[in-house]
């Protein structure tokens, strides 16, 4: 696998710029200032870079993937990764296709690691020295396992600080009660509309009962008056009184059909089926919807509430249980980290001596409490001295042994096709600095190594060299013919005049 082409579309002052790397030690130098670190600003783009200089920005990158990649369907070959930064936003493509974020870095994570400056650093951060052990002994499926088991953990502590059986037992009986409440009368809304409707329908209809009842009375009581007056009138006005008993049975008999027909509906079992409505409106609502909604909510407190009080019921052995597990887990862990921690060293060590350092170095493994990590408390320690304490590398080191030292680890830590490196230099010079550039050439045989550097030494050992050159806002890199170089080299150990002097202090 390697960085083939890298075309930067628009990156602060730099535009339209085709940079074609090749296998082997790849050199990028210039003046102080021009900026040589942006071209590394783009290459950490494609991975999980925050430091970008520019809101908008688009570059694309070829990769050669010797072999397919078949979780993403990616085939052997050229690719082309493109990145683009509009309004804060970055979006990603692999031949053209919108991909995810992830996606993208995930694949270029495989390919590509880059060193950044000052990176030296880290040795001093605990994190980042128990990260370097955990790669090494690939605990990651280990340290998933610890990290689920340590928040179920964490859960049950808190669990324990923060309940009480009593409290949470009276919490679940209170809603026990509400929910037999409830469901015991199963409500629903639709029955609830139809109800209010037959409520409405039933008032009717009785209000409508009793007017015919009270008009069947009034009509049989002027039926008996009618017939009392036979007697107190002359037999030819019989006929007139016959009509009126007559019409008056008529009106009688109709009324009394039409309370047969009359459907009969019970109004107190309607109201009393509404009346619980309204009570557990009035308790839970104000809707019946809300009144469901809390009940499915209760349901859920309820469900927590009880494997809390079960939890709480075997706290004491579900914890020994989960601390015992987590302790052979955390051992399990500590125990791969020290011998990588030992492969780290033996090779480590070796690069130091190649590197002009006479130091010894160690890792120190302190026991602490069961924590998110683990039970590890790691930190580098070393001397420059061959006998002796070995003490903390933040109390001993200087900046250029730090540099040297994070160097020779990445070096024994190299695990990527390609590695690039932003002025590992910094804080080293003479014969170290020739030792280094061996080191990057060696390096160079079985990756491809991309090198922002000051170093002449460096640049001397070179595949391929590149210097950034910068006019005012515009950028450009030049890919330097043999004739050029040699300039180049000139410039980087100060000029014509320096080496002239040299050759003068030769010659005396």
């Amino acid at each position: 696998m390697l960085i083939e082409l890298l075309h930067i579309n628009e990156y602060v002052y730099l535009k339209n710029v085709d940079i074609y790397f090749s296998e082997g030690l790849n050199v990028i130098t210039g003046e102080t200032g021009t900026g040589k670190s942006l071209l590394l600003d783009v290459i950490g783009s494609f991975l999980d870079y925050q430091n970008l200089r520019s809101d908008t920005f688009s570059a694309d990158m070829v990769l050669y993937i010797p072999e397919d990649i078949e979780k993403y369907g990616i085939s052997k070959g050229q690719h082309i990764f493109t990145v683009e930064r509009k309004n804060k936003r970055i979006f990603y493509k692999i031949d053209g296709k919108l991909v995810g974020k992830d996606v993208a870095q995930s694949i270029v994570s495989n390919v590509v690691t880059i060193h950044k400056q000052n990176s030296h650093m880290k040795l001093l951060d605990k994190d980042f020295i128990l990260s370097i052990l955990d790669n090494v002994a690939e605990n990651s499926e280990l340290l998933d396992e610890y990290t689920n088991l340590y928040r179920e953990y964490q859960q049950l502590i808190r669990i324990l600080s923060k309940s009480d059986i009593d409290v949470e037992s009276k919490k679940a009986e209170e809603l026990r009660e509400r929910i037999e409440e409830i469901e015991r009368v199963n409500l629903n809304v639709e029955e609830e509309s139809r109800l209010e409707s037959d409520y409405k329908r039933a008032l009717n209809i009785q209000h409508l009962v009793q007017n015919y009842n009270t008009a069947y009375q009034q009509l049989e009581e002027i039926e008996y008056s009618l017939r009392k007056i036979y007697s107190l009138i002359e037999d030819e006005l019989h006929n007139l009184l016959d009509s009126a008993v007559e019409s008056i049975a008529e009106l009688s008999n109709k009324i009394s059909k039409e309370l047969s027909n009359l459907e009969e509906v019970n109004l107190d079992d309607i109201e009393t089926r509404l009346s619980v409505y309204r009570k557990l409106r009035r308790k839970y609502g104000p809707t019946v919807e809300d009144v469901l909604s809390n009940l499915s909510k209760w349901k859920a407190e309820l469900k927590e509430i009880e494997r809390t009080i079960e939890i709480l019921n075997n706290a004491s052995v579900e914890k020994l249980r989960i601390e015992k597990n987590l302790e052979e887990l955390a051992n399990k862990i500590s125990d791969r980290r020290k011998d990588a921690a030992k492969q780290i060293l033996s090779k480590t060590e070796k690069h130091l001596r190649e590197l002009n350092m006479n130091a010894r170095i160690d890792f120190s493994f302190e026991s602490k409490a069961l924590s998110n990590d683990g039970i590890d408390d790691v930190e580098l320690v070393g001397s420059t001295l061959s006998t002796g304490q070995l003490y903390p590398l933040r109390k001993i080191a200087s900046g250029g042994e730090l540099s040297r030292l994070m160097l020779a680890i990445e070096l024994s830590l190299v695990s990527t096709y390609v590695l690039v490196y932003d002025e590992i230099d910094a804080g080293i010079g003479g014969l170290t600095a020739v030792k280094l550039a061996d080191k990057l050439s060696e390096l160079s045989k079985n990756h491809q190594v991309i090198v922002v550097t000051h170093l002449p030494q460096i640049a001397l050992k070179a595949d391929k060299h590149f210097v950034l050159q910068r006019t005012g806002d515009i950028g450009a890199v030049v890919e330097l013919s043999d004739s050029e170089r040699a300039e180049e080299i000139k410039r980087m150990f100060g000029g014509s005049e320096i080496i002239e002097a040299i050759d003068d202090l030769k010659r005396e």
